[in-house]
């Protein structure tokens, strides 16, 4: 009996609930059409002012464009202009360090070749040290990874023991649980 009267009083509120429901949903249907009519008379008003003040600014806009366009193109003259004095005297200077360089290097050939076998002979030792070094640290990696590699046997070993073992509780507690309910439902019976 308790379970009819429970159920009579949650249809009840559900049909209470409905109707209060639909009178939000129109509320706001009707909320959000008002809302967009005004928006659109504001959205028309806001384009029918722009189209006049365009229309009005027009000549003081081309106006100022003109002005603007000939500034542009004196400027750009006088950058011309400048540019190809720069660009000549660039050249020149140019031309200058190219042979101050040139006349460096014919004297310089045999201390920078002495110079540079040294640097070599350094970089060289140092190349030999590291292909050292990592053949070292390679070698100890190899055995890292061994040990490890055994020790995540024995680790995924345990584990699956583990999960087996959760599986076989679970199917326990469930076949607990099926009686529990079944002696549950018996005494409902009676």
């Amino acid at each position: 009996m308790a379970w009819a009267q429970e159920m009579k009083s949650l249809v009840s509120d559900i049909k209470t609930s409905t109707k209060d429901r639909l009178q939000f949903v129109k509320d706001n249907q009707k909320d959000t059409h008002d809302l967009l009519l005004r928006f659109g008379k504001e959205l028309k008003d806001m384009a029918q002012d722009l189209k006049h003040f365009l229309d009005k600014s027009e000549k003081d806009r081309m106006a100022d464009f003109h002005k603007m366009m000939k500034d542009i193109q004196e400027r750009v003259k006088s950058i011309f202009g400048d540019t190809g004095e720069l660009l000549a005297r660039f050249d020149k200077e140019m031309k200058k360090m190219a042979k101050d360089l040139k006349d460096l290097l014919a004297k310089s050939e045999q201390t920078r070749m002495a110079d540079f076998k040294i640097a070599m002979k350094d970089i060289q030792s140092r190349i030999d040290s590291i292909q050292k070094h990592v053949s070292d640290l390679l070698g100890d990696y190899k055995e890292e990874r061994k040990e490890a590699h055994a020790s995540w046997g024995v680790l995924r070993k345990k584990e699956k023991a583990i999960a087996e073992e959760k599986v076989e509780k679970a199917k326990e507690a469930e076949k607990k649980e099926a009686k529990e309910e079944v002696k549950k439902h018996k005494v409902e019976e009676i």
